[in-house]
């Protein structure tokens, strides 16, 4: 089993689409190295398949293409264009894209016969038939080596690809606007000289001559009426606790100005 979880998703396919025992004898013509001329052309597969005894039949598989909005809608769910864009490069292919596939509700690989067009000369009347199954194995060893295939099956081009991611990711990586300039006026700042005598510096300053002792200066008497009852349930027990507190601030803070 391969490595590479797109080939075992094609492998797959064709065993949900085959009859068991031209799945069978499809795999062993596909062993034996029983095809020619193998090739793609746009989204068609075609190779030259003959069986030991059997004349040579021209197999055709083609796949039907996504329409512009399809394929806009498989991109819009692409989270990393920088990521995939790096990935594909290096014939790498995603887990994302068969997410972003998923939410496209698209399918990454072919789910019915109507996904598909199949066209063998042989006189088997079921397809498909085991010379079908044979290029579809034998076209799967390009799809592990190469799986842009998958996006040029569907009708985009590897170099039209490109040019779309690289445009998605410089318009990922664009530059952001330069942000208006604001100009702020300076406020001037009057600063008055400091004292020679360092003591001086570090002293407390003087109380204003008309401080009575004792005397509230910060808040008034009746502070507490003046700003209303706080939403307290208990408001009536904690007002005099609240006074008395602020009472034995207020005195402390007098004691340490006149140090």
């Amino acid at each position: 089993m391969s490595a590479n979880w797109w080939l075992t998703a094609w492998v797959e396919k064709i065993q949900k689409l085959a009859e068991s025992q031209r799945l069978v004898q499809g795999a062993e013509l596909a062993r034996t190295k029983q095809l020619q001329h193998c090739r793609r052309d746009g989204r068609t597969l075609i190779a030259a398949v003959q069986a030991r005894g059997e004349p040579s039949f021209t197999v055709r598989i083609t796949f039907g293409a996504f329409e512009q909005e399809q394929w806009e809608q498989l991109f819009a769910n692409i989270r990393d264009w920088r990521a995939l864009a790096g990935s594909l490069a290096a014939f790498d292919l995603p887990l994302e894209v068969q997410t972003a596939f998923a939410k496209a509700k698209l399918r990454f690989m072919p789910e019915r016969y109507a996904d598909l067009h199949l066209e063998c000369g042989c006189t088997d009347w079921l397809k498909p038939c085991k010379h079908l199954v044979a290029a579809w194995l034998k076209f799967g060893n390009d799809f592990e080596r190469d799986p842009l295939l998958l996006f040029e099956l569907r009708g985009m081009e590897r170099a039209q690809l490109f040019a779309l991611l690289r445009g998605a990711v410089q318009e990922s990586v664009a530059e952001p606007e330069p942000e208006e300039e604001i100009e702020v006026e300076p406020v001037p700042i009057h600063l008055q000289p400091l004292p020679t005598d360092p003591a001086a510096f570090w002293a407390a300053p003087p109380l204003p001559p008309d401080l009575p002792a004792g005397e509230r200066r910060l808040l008034d008497d009746d502070v507490f009426e003046r700003l209303g009852s706080p939403e307290l349930t208990n408001w009536q027990a904690a007002e005099p606790q609240l006074h008395r507190i602020y009472d034995a601030v207020f005195e402390y803070a007098s004691i340490l100005l006149r140090k």
